[in-house]
């Protein structure tokens, strides 16, 4: 009859169309979630090995460092580069004076009052040091600049410009770092060529890659 409309019972087992389209949703979420998975892993993996695997003992990173302290650090960051821009151009280190920026006080805004810094150069043989200490306050912290120029007769060193490895315009290599000790006025004012050796804590931005730092092999023994 017209105007009727033929309804037809639907198949055992409900719409094969909406059943495949379901699997395929299933296996589209399973598939993202699996993704997911292995890129957490991945990036879990990669914070633990950047974060603590190539920190040494006496290596600390400036992210864990209070405000202060940080702010000291990014100072002394630039004033390695304008030593480096004077060694540059007349062959010496200029004297602690006349890095002007070298800080006097604590920079950056503080809670506490500023503290007082005294600072002076250090010479020894291919090593000089920046050494700052504070001014009648035993307590807080004292800053060293290291820098060491390659030993004469050595062969350049091939490692790639990074934050312990800076190149003059001649080629020379640096080896470089910024250092920090608690309780800074108490400390015995003699130089120190290995202040890992005296108590003395390396701040890094990031960790060191292993795998750009020169090996030095062990000397063997003369039969």
């Amino acid at each position: 009859m017209s105007g009727q409309v033929e309804q037809r019972p639907a198949a055992a087992g409900g719409s094969t169309i909406g059943r495949s389209g379901g699997q395929e949703k299933f296996r589209v979420m399973a598939l993202a979630a699996g993704i997911l998975l292995l890129v957490g892993v991945y990036f879990g993996l990669r914070s633990t090995s950047s974060d603590t695997g190539t920190l040494l003992p006496f290596q600390v990173l400036m992210r864990d460092l209070v405000a202060a302290d940080q702010a000291m650090f990014t100072t002394l960051k630039q004033v390695l580069v304008d030593a480096e821009a004077t060694r540059a151009a007349t062959g010496r280190w200029p004297d602690a004076p006349a890095l002007t920026n070298l800080p006097t006080a604590t920079p950056g805004a503080t809670s506490a009052p500023p503290v007082a810094y005294r600072w002076e150069l250090q010479q020894q043989g291919v090593i000089a040091h920046y050494v700052g200490r504070p001014i009648g306050d035993d307590a807080s912290p004292a800053w060293l600049i290291a820098i060491k120029e390659p030993e004469p007769g050595v062969p350049t060193d091939t490692a790639p410009n990074d934050e312990e490895h800076h190149r003059l315009p001649d080629g020379t290599v640096l080896h470089v770092s910024v250092w920090t000790h608690r309780f800074g006025g108490q400390l015995d004012p003699a130089f120190v060529a290995a202040p890992e050796a005296a108590g003395w804590t390396q701040v890094l931005i990031a960790p060191l890659n292993p795998l750009a730092q020169p090996f030095d092999p062990v000397p063997s023994p003369t039969k």
